[in-house]
């Protein structure tokens, strides 16, 4: 055989060898010398109180970077509120210029989101209505009884509740007076 003709069987050798030992050996201390380990640090998920994300919103206006001119505010959505009233992600369905868009607050950081459907109900008074974190704090034994954490939904008046649980409960309150529905 020509030299030419035995490097690449031997390249072959070299790489199957490198790849054999590589994944059949283990150093003696575990995966603390080497290997492949997880690097990422664990996320904590921030839940944020509608109020405080409001004032955001508000801060955003203020600075040029979300115009809320002429908003109306038809629903708000709450996902995985916790007992305090506060909640992994805001979701506010507004009608602005006739226009139906989204809201989303979610790590700290608003975006809007084009919605092509259109959103039905009245518009939420946002000044007068009970926020989540005082429904919670009125409701405390109710809505401990639906689990650590709730989806909550605010439309045309009414605060609707449900839980995690295989068979989700509700509960419904009124949004100006935190009643039960």
């Amino acid at each position: 055989m020509k030299p030419s003709h035995l490097i690449a069987p031997l390249i072959f050798c070299v790489l199957a060898f490198s790849c054999a030992c590589g994944c059949t050996t283990t150093p003696a201390n575990g995966a603390a010398s080497g290997g492949i380990r997880d690097v990422t640090s664990p996320s904590t998920e921030e839940k944020t109180h509608l109020e405080t994300a409001l004032a955001d919103l508000e801060v955003l206006a203020g600075e040029g970077f979300e115009n809320i001119t002429g908003m109306e505010v038809i629903t708000v959505s709450g996902t995985d509120v916790a007992a305090a009233g506060n909640a992994s992600t805001w979701v506010l369905g507004i009608r602005q210029d006739g226009r139906p868009s989204l809201l989303v607050y979610s790590h700290g950081t608003w975006s809007r989101l084009n919605w092509n459907h259109p959103l039905d109900g009245e518009t939420i008074p946002l000044d007068t209505t009970l926020m989540p974190t005082d429904l919670y704090e009125v409701h405390a034994d109710e809505i401990g009884g639906l689990g650590p954490l709730t989806d909550l939904t605010l439309v045309n008046g009414t605060y609707t509740l449900r839980s995690h649980a295989p068979t989700p409960e509700t509960l419904a309150f009124d949004a100006q007076t935190g009643g039960v529905v």
